[in-house]
């Protein structure tokens, strides 16, 4: 009925000590309402009525002493469950016996016995106890025909109620045994699942993402080897991973990572015939005899695939499994697995697959869209920095060179002309020194783990400014600590920052405040200076700034991001004032 395939899921989700607590529960409600049952009755039990109450109290007082040992116990072994089980058949059988035999009202104890069999285990298992309790119906039904025939008349009546009986039994135990099979079995391709879409994560990056995934694939499968293939929609790049089994000799080693030409792309990326499909290399070898899966189509459907011989080229194998997965108009990918071992029930397996690949590609589209957006911020960051140096080290050092030249080319000069040059030169170098120095600042990553030290990073920031530049400088921290998210915590930094640069280069001023209020409600960064100002005059809002095309952009794009409001206040020629205001909902 069960095949080997998730055969290691099938107990996860469901531990030992949980099962047998809520059986247990069961057992104990079962027992109790059974005494008040037969209590309330005067006609029950018809036989033997002192030895049956007996034997049900000692039902009932085991009962509770094994809910109160689950309940304790700080671990509950399978072995445990073997054994419990075991009593309850002895106990079921001897409640049966003495009270009526075979027509004893207890005769719903039996069911408990093949549900928690089913629990605990499954179809196997749930047969086996109901051939048991067959078996125990069976001698019941002998001994008490044989040592008092006014408890069991030999009738035609009886005799079909018992045989009744026992097709009670049988289908009952069938049904309940192939429920809890099918129970058990979607609960492992839920883990399973669950377990793949771990694999992929940000610190491994897309190679160790697909990787781990791989590896995953190749337990689940017990395949000969994996094959993942990706293609960049934007770069038209296509990548191949190839995983294969390790052992201790092979731990160690790295999946093979090849970039495909425009050929073998179209070897390993063909028009396939669906979402999750299996071939099998004929007998004679001359083809391959396709079935696919269909998403909410169960039967499998029956296809052909030409596959190319690129692919059949590289190993040889007789199965060859495969699913498909991506994001529209971003990626797509496709895993091969050559040679899977579990694909015994062929439908399950390749309906499992569809559903895996269907869960895998949010978790992996996030890994490849961040990889890319990383590699565009690197971009980005590269290309600032090299119109830094263009715009600033470049000109200024090309600068020099030509006042160097200049004065070696002139000869007349007095002492104190070549001095002055030579202070202009000065003069030019510290200022491309302190430029550079702020350009390695801003591509250091600022160290704030949490946002209580944000106070103490922008002090140092402002010190350091105060110190490089002779600018009169002041930080100003007041109100209750600061409980912002580290990332928005580390914008206001980068802002300060970035504010801080723009104050050298273009404010000419000679003093500099920055005030950090935190209150129940709000928020509030300020950073004003006595310089030049801006272009315009008033107070404008972020929106404004926006529509007119003013104020710095840098700073608005990094508010945006934190989720502040920016305002910015200038008058030419006697200064600026930029304010940043975060409500209670950026809080946490």
């Amino acid at each position: 009925m069960s095949s080997r395939f998730l055969w290691n899921y099938r107990s996860e989700g469901r531990p030992a000590a949980r099962l047998e607590r809520v059986l247990a529960i069961g057992r104990a409600f079962l027992t109790v309402s059974g005494l008040i049952a037969i209590y309330i009755d005067p006609t029950e039990p018809a036989r033997l009525a002192e030895l049956t109450y007996a034997v049900l109290f000692g039902y009932v007082l085991y009962s509770l002493i094994v809910v109160a040992f689950v309940h304790r116990a700080s671990r509950v072994a399978p072995r445990d469950g073997e054994i419990l089980h075991g009593i309850d058949i002895l106990w079921v059988a001897t409640l049966t016996f003495v009270s009526s035999g075979p027509t004893s009202p207890f005769f719903l104890f039996f069911l408990f016995v093949q549900l928690a069999a089913a629990i605990r285990w499954g179809f196997r298992e749930t047969v086996v106890t109901t051939a048991v309790t067959v078996a125990i119906f069976l001698v019941e039904t002998g001994i008490a025909g044989a040592w008092n025939p006014e408890w069991f008349p030999w009738t035609d009546m009886a005799t079909n109620r018992s045989i009744l009986r026992v097709a009670y039994f049988v289908v009952t135990g069938c049904l309940i045994g192939y429920l809890a099979e099918q129970e058990k079995e979607l609960r492992a391709e839920i883990a399973a699942v669950a377990d793949a879409a771990r694999q992929p994560r940000v610190e491994l990056g897309l190679g160790g993402s697909v990787t781990a995934v791989s590896r995953e694939l190749l337990r689940i499968f017990d395949a000969a080897a994996i094959d993942f293939v990706i293609q960049d929609f934007e770069t038209r790049r296509t990548m191949l991973w190839r995983v294969e089994p390790h052992d201790e000799r092979t731990a160690s080693r790295r999946a093979l990572h090849l970039e495909l030409d425009p050929s073998q792309q179209a070897a390993w990326l063909f028009d396939d015939p669906g979402r999750a499909w299996h071939a099998r290399q004929a007998a004679d070898g001359s083809g391959y005899a396709v079935r696919v899966a269909e998403p909410d189509v169960w039967p499998l459907q029956r296809n052909s695939v030409n596959l190319p011989q690129a692919l059949t080229a590289v190993r040889r194998f007789t199965t060859l499994t495969v699913g498909n997965l991506g994001l529209c108009e971003e990626w797509r990918g496709r895993v091969y697995l050559f040679d899977a071992a579990h694909t015994d029930n062929l439908e399950r397996s390749l309906h499992f697959l569809e559903s895996l690949t269907e869960h895998i590609t949010p978790a992996l589209t996030n890994v490849f869209l961040l990889r890319r957006l990383r590699s565009r911020a690197g971009a980005v960051e590269r290309a600032r920095v090299a119109r830094e140096l263009h715009d600033g080290a470049i000109q200024a050092l090309f600068g020099i060179e030509m006042k160097i030249e200049a004065l070696r080319r002139q000869t007349t000069l007095t002492a104190a002309a070549v001095q002055a040059e030579l202070g202009d030169v000065q003069h030019l170098l510290q200022a491309e020194v302190l430029a550079l120095r702020e350009l390695m600042q801003a591509l250091r990553p600022i160290e704030l783990e949490t946002s209580d030290q944000l106070p103490d990073v922008l002090a140092s920031l402002v010190e350091r400014f105060r110190r490089d530049t002779s600018v009169s400088a002041r930080f100003v921290f007041d109100g209750h600590p600061i409980s912002l998210p580290a990332p928005t915590a580390l914008e206001l930094a980068r802002i300060v920052q970035e504010a801080l640069v723009n104050v050298r280069k273009h404010s000419r001023a000679r003093n500099v405040l920055v005030r950090l209020t935190n209150t129940d409600h709000t928020c509030t960064l300020v950073i004003e200076d006595d310089g030049r100002g801006f272009e315009f005059e008033g107070r404008l809002s972020s929106r404004e700034l926006e529509k007119r095309r003013v104020g710095p952009a840098i700073i608005k794009e990094r508010a945006r991001i934190a989720g502040a409001e920016l305002a910015v206040d200038s008058a030419p020629g006697i200064g600026a004032r930029l304010e940043l205001t975060l409500d209670a909902g950026v809080h946490a």
